[in-house]
């Protein structure tokens, strides 16, 4: 990884374009003297690095191992402004989303926190990275890297995803507005949010989300919402490269996949406009097959490869604020997400820490505990009010996770948890092919699968303090229970949380 990146800068008046040549020259830079091509003005080779300048006013400059660049680009930063706003806040905040116009694959969102104190080293590490250029998977990969490496300096980030089938059936405008509710809770669970500055998107926010907002805003939170957002704030910027790159990966996971590939017909970018992607499209159809889960079946393309004229009627989202608990909404809505004061309240009259899944024809479904009926809208609405599950061991050894994503949809797009006492335990041939198959589903998008560290993974746990750890763990990341197991149940509701009970 270079220390610092490739970058370029807009120079609009030529005499500072030429104070800044002068500066680079009396620094030690060597002016080349012939020009390699009839767009540019100048060349300067300066420590490893070549800063050109081009007669549309572009100032580029190649990535570098020599620290002493850094003052160059703070110098040329001085003398034009930075590449983008800076803030008096302690810490930044920043969100974005792609995926929304590609006929294949998820909305991916992403959210970024990340220490002022860091911003001019990322900035110089991403260089002139942006997601409106098209570039490869193993680019994307590089980048994310290079973010990646600055966790252990306070940057931290949250992945969701929109799976296509909800993009298809519903409005996703109360998705997003709750989602990015939930990201900003847990990304300022621990600080104090009037340190912040948060950075939205301006795709058409609700008003729950805008109220919320607003609430913070006057807790002291900066809150800026900005139409390409990515383009004048760094940590929205990070949040689109993060959120390009794990898009990309799911979009490569497809095209490795025997099941999806048409000889002599490649899927191409997954973008409605690729020639490449629309062929694929129209021979897919042409086999008479259905399409697969990662098509946006709404999509003029597809509308028109299967000579629909009508315009789907997008629904709005059964996300059913009545099912959650009044303590839960009521929190979440002043700003906290606490898993202890969530319970599901059934249309018979009861509230319960918990929800039983029975599989019926086949398909996972949620019932009431107390009147045994089923739940309607509780996956949904879990999935965007909380997202997170933490299975035990019990569930990963069942192998329903993996049964119901290969036939239905109640875990789809749930982030789960991978604790390091389940990793442990599920050291066996059943539960390493639970393991590999979640792993796959995890590739593809369907779910994310992250491996998290125990506040208490440093330890010799007997088994009773192995459960402990589990459920501590939940309460910490404000995860669900998942489990099969019912001493796990009646522990986990005896501490307050949520149990999904198999």
């Amino acid at each position: 990884m270079k220390l610092i990146s490739n970058r370029k800068w807009n120079i609009k008046n030529k005499s500072k374009a030429e104070q800044i040549k002068g500066w680079l020259i009396s620094n030690g830079g060597i002016e080349n003297q012939s020009i390699k091509s009839q767009h540019e003005v100048w060349r300067i080779r300066y420590s490893d690095a070549t800063f050109t300048f081009y007669k549309t006013g572009i100032l580029f400059v190649t990535d570098s191992d020599d620290a002493a660049l850094k003052e160059a680009h703070d110098f040329i930063d001085s003398v034009i402004g930075p590449q983008f706003i800076l803030s008096e806040k302690q810490y930044l905040i920043g969100f974005d989303e792609t995926g929304k116009g590609e006929v294949i694959g998820h909305t991916v969102l992403t959210g970024v926190i990340l220490p002022v104190n860091i911003f001019s080293e990322l900035e110089r590490v991403i260089g002139v990275a942006y997601t409106k250029v098209r570039h490869t998977v193993d680019y994307w990969d590089s980048i994310f890297r290079k973010i990646d490496f600055f966790r252990n300096k306070g940057l931290n980030f949250l992945i969701e995803k929109i799976p296509p089938w909800q993009i298809d059936k519903y409005n996703i405008n109360k998705i997003l507005d709750i989602t990015y509710q939930r990201m900003i809770l847990s990304l300022t669970r621990k600080i104090d949010v009037s340190k912040c500055r948060v950075v939205l998107d301006d795709y058409g926010i609700g008003r729950s989300l805008d109220r919320y907002l607003r609430s913070i805003k006057n807790a002291g939170a900066e809150v800026i919402k900005a139409s390409q957002a990515d383009e004048q704030y760094l940590e929205s910027r990070l949040a689109s490269l993060i959120a390009k790159r794990e898009q990309q990966k799911v979009i490569e996971a497809i095209i490795k996949n025997p099941e999806f590939q048409i000889p002599d017909s490649p899927l191409g970018s997954g973008n409605a406009g690729d020639p490449q992607t629309l062929a694929w499209l129209k021979r897919w159809h042409a086999m008479k097959k259905e399409w697969p889960w990662f098509v946006k079946k709404s999509f003029k393309t597809i509308r028109e490869t299967e000579g629909i004229k009508l315009k789907p009627k997008k629904l709005i989202p059964s996300i059913n604020e009545h099912l959650i608990s009044k303590e839960f909404r009521e929190k979440f809505d002043s700003g906290k997400l606490e898993i202890e004061t969530l319970s599901i309240v059934c249309p018979c009259g009861a509230v319960s820490k918990a929800v039983k899944l029975i599989r019926k024809e086949g398909i996972t479904t949620p019932i009431c505990i107390s009147c045994g009926n089923e739940l309607p809208d509780v996956a949904l609405t879990l999935r965007y009010y909380c997202g997170r599950i933490i299975p035990d061991t019990s569930a990963i050894l069942r192998g329903s996770i993996s049964k119901d994503l290969r036939r239905a949809k109640f875990f789809e797009g749930f982030n789960f948890l991978l604790h390091p006492t389940v990793r442990k335990e599920s050291d066996s041939p059943g539960g390493k092919r639970e393991l590999e198959r979640l792993g796959h589903f995890n590739s593809i998008g369907r779910i994310r699968l992250e491996q998290i560290r125990s506040i208490f993974e440093q330890r010799e746990l007997n088994n009773i303090s192995r459960d402990e750890s589990i459920l501590e763990d939940a309460k910490d990341q404000s995860a669900i229970i998942l489990t099969a197991d019912k001493g796990m149940k009646g522990s986990a509701q005896a501490k307050g949380l949520f149990v999904l009970e198999l």
